[in-house]
C-alpha cells in the first residue's frame, strides 16, 4: 500500500536540505532565582524567514494553530505538501502561572519557537527564554545585527542543481529547474565552465530519457 505522505516525506528531505540552522539574533540579560545571566536565542520571525522559501520551493506548507483538548490547550503544528500528504504534532501549553495575557502572549511565541525548531531540526536557542511565565525578570532585550549567512558556493550548487535535474518526475519539471535556477546556473558557469556544461549534459540526459 502506498504512504500517503510519500512525497511529502521526500519533499520536506529536500526542504531540509536547503534550510541552515537561523542566526541567534537577540541577546537577554535575565535576573532569577539563579542570579543574573546572559543568553542568545533566534526570534520566532528569524526562524520563519529562514524556513518559508525551502518550504514554498518543494511545495510545503506550515500552520501553527492553538486548539482545546480536554488536556488543556496545545500548540499543533501542521506541515502540508501541494500534493495533499499531511503530517502533524502538538505540544501543551503550561498556563499554571499565566496572569496576564501578556504572559499567555510569552507562552504561545516560546511554543511556537520550540516546536518549528525542533521540527525542521534547527539549533535556535543557547538557554530557556520563558521568562515572563517563570517570573523571571528581564532586565535588558538587546536585538544583534544581523549576520548575514554564508551563501551557498558554486560547488554546492552544482550538485543541488544535479540532484534536482537526476530527481525531476519529468521534462517539464527539468525546465522548470533551469528557469527558476537561473542565479544558481549563473554561479556555477562563472566559476566553472566545465561544470556548467556538465549540468547541461545531464539536462540532455534526462530529457532524452523521457522522450524515449
Amino acid at each position: 500500500m502506498t504512504d500517503p505522505n510519500a512525497a511529502l516525506y521526500a519533499a520536506l528531505a529536500k526542504a531540509q536540505g536547503q534550510m541552515q540552522n537561523p542566526v541567534k539574533n537577540r541577546e537577554v540579560t535575565v535576573k532569577s532565582d539563579r542570579g543574573t545571566y546572559k543568553f542568545s536565542y533566534a526570534t520566532l520571525d528569524s526562524i520563519l524567514d529562514g524556513i518559508r522559501k525551502p518550504l514554498s520551493d518543494n511545495g510545503l506548507s506550515l500552520t501553527q494553530t492553538l486548539e482545546r483538548t480536554p488536556e488543556g490547550i496545545v500548540m499543533c503544528l501542521r506541515l502540508c505538501h501541494s500534493a495533499g500528504g499531511m503530517i502533524s504534532t502538538c505540544m501543551p501549553l503550561d498556563q499554571a502561572k499565566v496572569v496576564k495575557m501578556q504572559e499567555m502572549g510569552s507562552i504561545i511565541t516560546f511554543a511556537r519557537r520550540y516546536q518549528v525548531s525542533s521540527f525542521f531540526g534547527l539549533a535556535a536557542e543557547e538557554d530557556d527564554d520563558a521568562n515572563a511565565a517563570d517570573g523571571n525578570k528581564v532586565e535588558a532585550v538587546k536585538d544583534k545585527a544581523p549576520q548575514k549567512q554564508k551563501a551557498p558556493g558554486a560547488r554546492e550548487e552544482f550538485v543541488r542543481l544535479k540532484t534536482a535535474i537526476q530527481e525531476a518526475p519529468d521534462a517539464i519539471s527539468v525546465a522548470e529547474i533551469l528557469l527558476k535556477e537561473k542565479e544558481a546556473l549563473k554561479l556555477v558557469q562563472t566559476a566553472s565552465a566545465a561544470g556548467y556544461d556538465a549540468l547541461m549534459a545531464e539536462k540532455d540526459k534526462r530529457i532524452a530519457e523521457f522522450n524515449s
